[in-house]
């Protein structure tokens, strides 16, 4: 018998993957703003923007912003005003927010305000639209040096007007819990702003660029405690020199900015002497190139108010030189 021809060996396809050739890497860099702008879209808030929310009494979407101006004029924008029109502002108004008025396109015009709360009067402002000097766009309330505004009544003033509306409220973030009416706030750090509505639609159309730092929430509570601390000691440290705070301002409420209503209206000199004496001090700077209606009592408050900056690290002997170089600018 002829030998049997051997049977090829068997082939078993291997266990082991091929080995393939790596993709290049990819070193494009990545627009963490692009990413943080798309989830906002999609209702995904980042963990600074979920705190700032967490300090409203209801549900906002709130977006945080590195330029206080930028971010005035890109949330006008997304209220959908129109460029030429009027922009009716609080006649005691910052200029940074007058700079994103100009921004977006709006010829800003200042009302008066009431004399208690330096803060617009919806009932005088009523009288006053029909003579504003040019069609009408949006209204800017600002909030008077950190004292929170009537966040409802703008809510009201909107619906019966049809006017968007944005309240202006950069010192008062000891203070708002509300946000029916889009509202812009600055971070307690001091650097940026954020803007927070119950609406969240105007809020994600907001192009602007976004805060990135130290946003100062961490260190709120601590500074705030600080800050009343301060603030109660400086009242009873300026009983007898005629000077006079706003209501509740170091009990109810604070915020690093301290206005005091002097007796006289003379706050551009009292201002000038603080500083050279080492005060860090300010008045209201009018802007007299911005269209104004009659505004005699912004005009009284503006030459009465000499703002500080308060130092919540001041101990007793600095708040005695504070309070002594004062006294010597009041003559």
């Amino acid at each position: 018998m002829s030998p049997q021809p051997l049977a090829a060996p068997a082939v078993f396809p291997s266990s082991k993957p091929r080995a393939r050739a790596a993709a290049p890497l990819d070193f494009t860099p990545l627009d963490f703003t692009a990413v943080a702008r798309a989830l906002g879209e999609a209702g995904y808030a980042s963990d600074l923007e979920q705190r700032l929310a967490g300090r409203f009494a209801r549900p906002v979407r709130a977006r945080a912003f590195a330029d206080r101006a930028q971010a005035v004029a890109a949330t006008l924008k997304a209220l959908g005003v129109r460029a030429g029109g009027v922009c009716v502002v609080s006649a005691l108004v910052d200029p940074e927010t007058l700079a994103g008025v100009a921004a977006a396109g709006l010829t800003a015009w200042l009302v008066d305000v009431d004399p208690f709360s330096a803060m617009f009067d919806t009932a005088h402002l009523r009288a006053r639209l029909p003579r504003a000097p040019g069609p009408l766009e949006a209204i800017v309330p600002a909030a008077a040096h950190g004292r929170a505004p009537d966040m409802r009544a703008w809510a009201a003033f909107r619906a019966e007007t049809g006017l968007p509306i944005l309240v202006d409220a950069f010192a008062a973030f000891d203070v708002m819990i509300e946000a029916p009416v889009p509202v812009l706030i600055g971070l307690p750090s001091g650097e940026g702003v954020f803007v927070a509505c119950e609406d969240a639609a105007p809020v994600n159309a907001i192009d602007a660029r976004g805060f990135v730092g130290d946003d100062g929430l961490a260190a709120w509570a601590g500074l705030r405690h600080r800050l009343c601390a301060t603030a109660q000691q400086l009242r009873v440290l300026l009983l007898d020199s005629g000077v006079s705070f706003q209501p509740g301002w170091g009990m109810s409420w604070v915020s690093p900015t301290c206005a005091l209503t002097l007796p006289s209206d003379d706050a551009g000199t009292v201002a000038w002497k603080l500083r050279h004496a080492g005060v860090s001090a300010s008045c209201a700077v009018r802007d007299l190139t911005v269209k104004t209606d009659d505004t005699p009592i912004a005009d009284h408050i503006a030459a009465s108010t000499v703002m500080l900056t308060l130092d919540p690290a001041l101990d007793i002997e600095g708040l005695d030189r504070l309070c002594d170089a004062l006294r010597g600018a009041l003559g």
